[in-house]
């Protein structure tokens, strides 16, 4: 049989719409927004990592000076791996709208290999055709059929494309920030390929291990090998890059994942809201529904029977709003998430893969946790006898909601004050509603200020205005003699057919080539000012992997070797053998002076101990400082190595020997790149924030008018306008929001630290929080904002109190 009781559901939910909509909405929204994103960017994770099988991409390349001969490529490939050739070269790229310097990587269409996909058009047929990858294309406004010059030759597109090892548009491996704007890859014929004018050829050639699960500390050996083989065939190495250390491959699948964590952390807050609603709504419920319940009992109904009746409407409501959630977030919001990263990288073709954890996360913890708390409070509620119920006693009534109020007051004053008192819990229950809230909204608020406070904090990081980074120790104050001399070595050692050049003059170089000491640093060719040479500083740099205080990977650190008494790194005191470590290293890795901290060479294996003596720099400084000799001790190095330059003046270097120049315009450049592919992330943050805080101050504050409707009524009967009620009313919520909006501050900052730390686990350096003193406004501001939309909505709710209401019976 029926319960009677279902026909009181109907009217149940047009009495309660605002609640129940309310539930629904922050339920769904909730719902729609993280499932859209976490499911996008699962998806993307998965077309990431199965594009290395899918479209054969590389597991590393390397450059010669010249194109290897066929002895050479086999030495290679009898370590275990086979080469695939992969020439390029740079050419310059011009079009309506393009900006100044734009290039264009030249290749020939290409195989089975690093494969192509082609996202609109087709590949290039004839010599006036070139394809170009799809994310410049859309920077630049270019479409099928459009005319461009490339290297002085007329060319039109019939191809926009992604090619499977430029998922990020570096143009440089060791750059800091990707550019989609003025450098593209591009693909033409073979024939094309052979005509354009190829300016600097680069012999690249990409392998493939036979073993492609071989661990990093083997295939690292193993490619050591590969470069030793190369060198003994005489061959000279220019570049030699892994897939794990090549950005444009890696780049944009660590996004991804890294963005990830930032989602979960919003998922995590807003089922601890969520479950903070679920119970003030619970016991909101039970106690407006005390007297029909107790007359319920009374009449024999049993205590289970009202459970599953109370339990009937949250548990359509949530299933309703996560299928809703669902629906929306799969059909509407997974687009627009994974546009976010299909505007910034070059990606194959998107398609959604459904994700059960994602499913699990996003649906069924919310849903179950909204059912098991609904139930907990009503078996909590039901311990109460039937008595307790009619007479309203379920509740625990505090003896401040009658004590004696100042007769000096106003009746106005004093009417809010009592207001405030008795509604004592729930007010509490509002500021903590309102922290949640808030920490939602400044937490979107503050990423983006904070990310350029991270980068301009990273800029004071750098020491002089060029660090310049070289792959094997230059010495750049030589005299006129040893320039010649180098020069004249490295002209034979680049030309491919001495023969070629004229007899005397190569007899002049071999001559001159003779008197290169073997033994000596290399001789800087390029010439350089005296004042150059006498302001810059020697020092060493290398790379150590050591665990992080939250997260499994381990975090990345720079060991640098400086002189004592540097010029440059004057705060850092490494004088007498001791060792300083940064403070966000500090911070990031929880490490403790004095004792000893163990650091792992993550291509080699070998572990270090080192002891710090003292704590430098700032909250981004993530780098280890050691006398340069104890650097050289440390690592085994010989006592005159060094890998580079600090100097305030630019330095004239040769290239081949450059490995990468830091400058402090570079960190800054980073924040741009940060706006570009965070700004939209943090912008959709907001965009799902917003309203979820506005539903959240409804469903807080609508407990207190509900609770209030009695009184309200009476306040009818005796003669007063509802615009009189609502100042009553009204005022003391809006007070309680606005300190509200203020007083949690201090305690939203704390908690969003942790979450930042948590957030960056997943991240190399360490970020510390910073709010920008006009977010704290900016956020008190939307906060205002949205409660006085709430506001109105309760004046309409006053408004519609009956003055029936105080005329009925309560006991």
């Amino acid at each position: 049989m029926k319960s009677p009781l279902r026909k009181r559901l109907p009217r149940e939910l047009r009495n309660n719409v605002g609640k129940y909509l309310g539930m629904f909405l922050l339920l769904s929204l909730a719902i729609a927004f993280t499932s859209g994103f976490l499911v996008a960017a699962s998806s993307i994770e998965l077309i990431g990592n199965g594009m290395r099988d899918e479209y054969r991409t590389e597991d590393g390349h390397f450059a010669t000076s010249f194109e290897a001969d066929a002895a050479s490529i086999r030495a290679v490939e009898e370590l275990g791996c086979t080469v695939i050739e992969q020439f390029y070269y740079d050419a310059p790229l011009s079009f309506a709208g393009a900006t100044d310097g734009t290039q264009a990587r030249v290749l020939p269409n290409r195989g089975d290999v690093n494969q192509v996909v082609y996202c609109a058009g087709r590949a290039p047929e004839s010599t006036d055709e070139v394809a170009f990858d799809r994310v410049f294309c859309q920077n630049n406004d270019l479409e099928l059929g459009s005319t461009v010059n490339l290297a002085g030759r007329d060319m039109t597109v019939s191809g926009i494309m992604t090619l499977s090892d430029y998922s990020c548009l570096f143009q440089n491996n060791n750059s800091f920030i990707f550019n989609a704007l003025s450098f593209t890859t591009a693909q033409v014929t073979q024939e094309a390929f052979d005509a354009i004018d190829q300016g600097a050829f680069v012999y690249s050639y990409a392998f493939f291990l036979d073993d492609r699960n071989m661990q990093l500390p083997e295939r690292t050996a193993l490619e050591e090998r590969m470069v030793e083989a190369l060198s003994e065939s005489g061959e000279v190495v220019t570049d030699f890059v892994d897939r794990e250390s090549n950005q444009a491959m890696t780049y944009a699948l660590e996004d991804a994942q890294g963005d990830q964590m930032m989602w979960q952390i919003l998922l995590v807050l807003l089922i601890v809201i969520m479950a903070f609603v679920f119970v003030v709504l619970t016991d909101a419920t039970i106690e407006s529904e005390s007297a029909v319940i107790g007359t319920l009992l009374a009449s024999g109904w049993r205590k289970r029977e009202l459970v599953a009746h109370y339990l009937a409407l949250p548990a359509f409501v949530g299933l309703a709003g996560a299928v809703v959630g669902n629906v929306v977030g799969y059909t509407l919001l997974v687009l627009p998430m994974q546009g976010l990263y299909y505007n910034s990288y070059s990606f194959p073709p998107y398609y959604t893969t459904p994700n059960a954890r994602v499913f699990i996360m996003t649906t069924v913890v919310p849903l179950a946790l909204l059912l098991l708390i609904t139930l907990v409070g009503l078996l909590r509620r039901m311990r109460a006898t039937p008595l307790q119920f009619l007479r309203r006693e379920i509740a625990h009534r505090s003896k401040r909601s009658n004590m004696r109020l100042p007769e000096r007051l106003r009746f106005t004053a004093r009417f809010r004050l009592r207001v405030f008192i008795r509604n004592l819990s729930h007010f509490a229950t509002l500021f903590f509603g309102i922290m949640f809230g808030s920490l939602l909204l400044l937490f979107g608020l503050a990423m983006m200020p904070l990310m350029e406070h991270f980068a301009q904090e990273s800029a004071k990081d750098v020491p002089a205005e060029h660090l310049y980074v070289l792959k094997a120790p230059v010495e750049i104050d030589v005299g006129e003699s040893q320039r010649e001399a180098y020069a004249a070595a490295e002209e034979l050692m680049l030309t491919e057919d001495p023969t070629s050049i004229d007899p005397v003059h190569l007899a002049a170089l071999y001559l001159e080539a003779a008197s290169v000491d073997e033994d000596a640093n290399i001789a800087n060719t390029q010439p350089n000012a005296r004042e150059t040479i006498d302001q810059s500083e020697k020092f060493a740099v290398a790379t150590l992997q050591t665990p992080r205080r939250f997260g499994d990977e381990p975090e990345e650190l720079s060991v640098y070797g400086i002189q004592p008494s540097s010029r440059y790194w004057s705060e850092v005191p490494v004088e007498d053998g001791r060792a300083c470590i940064g403070k966000g290293a500090v911070q990031k890795c929880g490490i403790t002076l004095g004792n000893a901290q163990t650091f792992t060479d993550k291509y080699t294996g070998d572990t270090y101990d080192i002891v710090f003596d003292e704590e430098v720099g700032n909250t981004t400084t993530m780098n280890v400082y050691l006398t340069l000799s104890d650097f050289n001790r440390l690592f085994g190095n010989d006592e005159d190595y060094f890998s580079g330059y600090a100097s305030d003046l630019p330095i004239n270097l040769n290239e081949r020997y450059v490995a990468n120049e830091i400058t402090p315009e570079q960190m800054l450049s980073a924040a741009v790149q940060m706006e570009d592919s965070m700004g939209a992330m943090a912008q959709s943050l907001l965009y799902a924030v917003v309203p979820l805080f506005l539903i959240l101050i409804y469903l807080l504050t609508k407990t207190v008018i509900d609770r209030s409707a009695r009184s309200i009524s009476y306040m009818k009967v005796f003669g007063y306008r509802d615009r009189e009620i609502s100042r009553l009313y009204i005022r003391s919520i809006t007070i309680t929001v606005l300190v509200s909006l203020v007083a949690c501050l201090p305690i939203i900052v704390s908690i969003i630290d942790v979450l930042v730390k948590l957030l960056m686990s997943r991240y190399s350096g360490n970020l510390e929080i910073w709010v920008a003193p006009q977010t704290y406004v900016l956020e008190v501001c939307i906060g205002a904002a949205t409660y006085c939309v709430v506001a109105l909505l309760h004046m309409r709710r006053i408004r519609r109190v009956p003055l029936a209401l105080a005329m009925k019976v309560q006991e």
